[in-house]
């Protein structure tokens, strides 16, 4: 069994593995959706972009809805793997991060996730392992058709941005029912935690090709501890809804990953229920 833990509790080798792992993934292991064009890693970033726009984008829609939590907790776990086996190292889990930049807390070091985007030089990211410089981290998919090959960032200049605090993260979690309105668990978090995190960030991570910026997983897997955290929570509150009669959006629905006509980007597949138990898909939290 798997078990992710926050990234200030990785010891350092823990945290070289990752990045390791992260950086074969991105030049050593070839695309499944694109074999010679792109990596494996690029893989994960068109999925999350057809998830959202494009000519080959599928549906149902997995963000601003219900499918929010089990679609993105396959994509995930499918990334885990993926690591692992890129690698060659089982030990290696996805970390989380809580959004805290202080001391320990901060993923963003030159021996982690490396920097801020240098504004004087388009946002680019300069320093850590994912600097364009270093020349092991080449973007390749945008929202458009080209873009930029080089990680940016730009903390905190979308100023209707922030970092979710721990009040907040403990003012959504007494949220109820799961879904749907305004004031339901799903809509909070992904409204008022997800969101605005994504877009303090800027940069890569403001795009529909999130993933670009690793960073992506760690805030990912932290929005997936909290859903673990809510259903603790209130453990006499239905885990998931709607329960039946969603089309394509019930405990029953298919999660979809790519349009029909697309390469599956992995062979498994899943359906909502199988991923309210994390202990069924092979990890849990630490």
């Amino acid at each position: 069994m798997d078990t992710r833990i926050s990234h200030h509790k990785m010891s350092q080798q823990s945290k070289s593995d990752f990045i390791e792992a992260v950086l074969l993934l991105k030049n050593s292991v070839d695309s499944k959706l694109n074999p010679g064009r792109q990596s494996r890693y690029d893989d994960y970033v068109l999925i999350h972009k057809n998830a959202m726009m494009g000519p080959d984008m599928f549906m149902p829609m997995p963000h601003r809805g219900p499918l929010f939590f089990p679609w993105h907790r396959v994509l995930l776990r499918q990334f885990e793997l993926d690591l692992q086996a890129a690698a060659g190292k089982t030990s290696i889990t996805l970390p989380y991060w809580d959004w805290s930049l202080a001391g320990s807390d901060n993923p963003f070091t030159d021996d982690f996730l490396g920097s801020d985007g240098d504004r004087s030089q388009s946002n680019h990211v300069t320093s850590g392992p994912f600097a364009h410089s270093a020349g092991k981290f080449e973007i390749k998919v945008w929202d458009a058709a080209t873009g930029d090959p080089a990680l940016r960032r730009d903390f905190g200049d979308d100023h209707t941005a922030y970092l979710p605090t721990s009040s907040q993260v403990a003012t959504s979690l007494a949220k109820v029912p799961y879904s749907p309105g305004p004031g339901s668990w799903e809509v909070t978090c992904e409204g008022s935690l997800h969101n605005p995190v994504h877009r303090w960030i800027g940069g890569n991570m403001a795009d529909a090709t999130s993933p670009n910026d690793p960073v992506f997983f760690l805030h990912h897997c932290y929005i997936d501890y909290l859903w673990e955290k809510w259903k603790t929570q209130h453990p006499t509150t239905a885990p998931y809804l709607p329960a039946t009669g969603g089309h394509g959006l019930d405990l029953a629905s298919t999660l979809v990953y790519h349009k029909s006509s697309r390469t599956a980007p992995w062979s498994p597949t899943y359906t909502v229920k199988q991923t309210l138990d994390t202990t069924s898909l092979g990890y849990t939290y630490g």
